[in-house]
């Protein structure tokens, strides 16, 4: 509880600005690993850089991604990139995503700019311009931007292009789907919870019915059912992702039906259930992020791992090796889903059977999308 009322401000204020809010906090010491061992408003954010970092190493794989399309290899001092959002920062999912341009930039020393595409009459202009300046591969996020990004690919048919946060069909060997999917974390949220919980009764709080934040539900309670089968779990949604009142008194509810861990996906609204779980003395999950600096009953956090995403498919176009299609990024592709600070805290028999349950997804030998309820 230290530390919620000063989140409660700054969120309120982004709310305000930018009509959406959060934390927006870059994430520190998220895990790379898989197993264990997881109005016509227009503004430019340009930064660049000369430093050289390393190679990630990391091969992507999974979902229906292709072949590496053939293309020359970048010259370190020509590396230029963009992200065109219609979300502006400030918002959660943009600032978080944007973490990755900068590991970009210090790492590579390429030159990143952020395009807040807040006029949709402006998309196909603003993603001309980058390309003609000679951003690639260019990023675009949410897919009212992205199915412009699509159409105009084959006119640019030596720039790449990757979409973020995306359902469309990528039609063109220019063309990727950087994909994060909420199914493992949630899910590993999920079995966590269940066998972390003394009183086996959990919950969970979306802020709204809609299929992005049901994803994170069915994940959870397919977790949960997989690790304790005989767990109970309560669901309910906030009805707004910024109302904080309404969290807090669903968790309230909560509480009263005996649920001694409740995992949070619902955005902004999500500081109330935070805030709510302090009150009462129970545990929580945030989502997205690291949350655990917003309270210390934040003990696990669902990580969306789209900053690692975004730099492991620069540096496959860096290295010469832009794969179309779509690349689910999450334990097969070695990309966080949990953070290292919250697993080591975890009783050392909760650690061995997360364990387990990681290297049996990696394997293949576990289908998650086949536990779902």
């Amino acid at each position: 509880m230290r530390k919620i009322s000063g989140y409660f401000m700054a969120a309120a204020l982004i709310f305000a600005l930018a009509g959406c809010a959060g934390k927006t906090e870059a994430p520190e010491g998220q895990n790379n690993r898989t197993t264990q061992q997881a109005g016509n408003t227009k503004k430019e954010k340009e930064e660049g850089g000369s430093s050289t970092g390393e190679k990630s190493g990391e091969e992507e794989q999974g979902g229906n991604a292709g072949e590496a399309k053939k293309q020359e290899v970048p010259q370190d001092d020509e590396l230029f990139t963009c992200l065109i959002s219609e979300a502006p920062a400030g918002v959660p999912f943009t600032d978080l995503t944007w973490t990755g341009f900068e590991r970009i930039k210090e790492e590579y020393g390429a030159s990143v700019k952020l395009i807040e595409a807040l006029d949709k009459a402006e998309y196909a202009e603003q993603i001309r311009a980058m390309a003609e300046m000679g951003a690639n591969p260019i990023y675009t996020m949410f897919d009212t931007v992205n199915e412009v990004a699509v159409e105009l690919a084959p006119e640019y048919p030596d720039t790449f292009f990757c979409l973020i946060d995306s359902s469309l069909d990528t039609k063109y060997d220019n063309v990727a789907n950087v994909y994060v999917d909420s199914l493992e974390p949630a899910f590993v949220a999920g079995f966590v919870a269940a066998k972390t919980s003394e009183a086996k009764t959990i919950g969970w709080i979306g802020s709204l019915d809609i299929p992005v934040i049901n994803r994170f539900r069915d994940a959870y309670l397919a977790g949960a059912g997989y690790a304790e089968p005989e767990v109970t779990v309560h669901t309910a949604y906030v009805g707004d992702d910024s109302d904080t009142v309404k969290a807090g008194e669903q968790t309230k509810i909560m509480v009263s039906q005996g649920a001694d861990i409740i995992f949070q996906t619902a955005n902004l609204a999500g500081l109330g259930v935070i805030q709510g779980c302090a009150d009462a003395g129970i545990l929580c999950i945030g989502v997205d992020e690291w949350q655990g600096g917003i309270d210390d009953c934040v003990f696990w956090s669902s990580l969306t791992d789209i900053s690692g995403a975004v730099f492991d498919s620069f540096t496959s176009y860096k290295e010469g090796s832009f794969t179309p299609g779509r690349t689910n990024y999450g334990i097969e592709t070695h990309s966080a889903i949990f953070d290292e600070r919250d697993y080591e805290k975890l009783p050392e028999e909760v650690k061995s059977s997360l364990d387990e349950l990681l290297a049996a997804v990696e394997s293949g030998s576990l289908n998650l999308e086949e536990l779902l309820p």
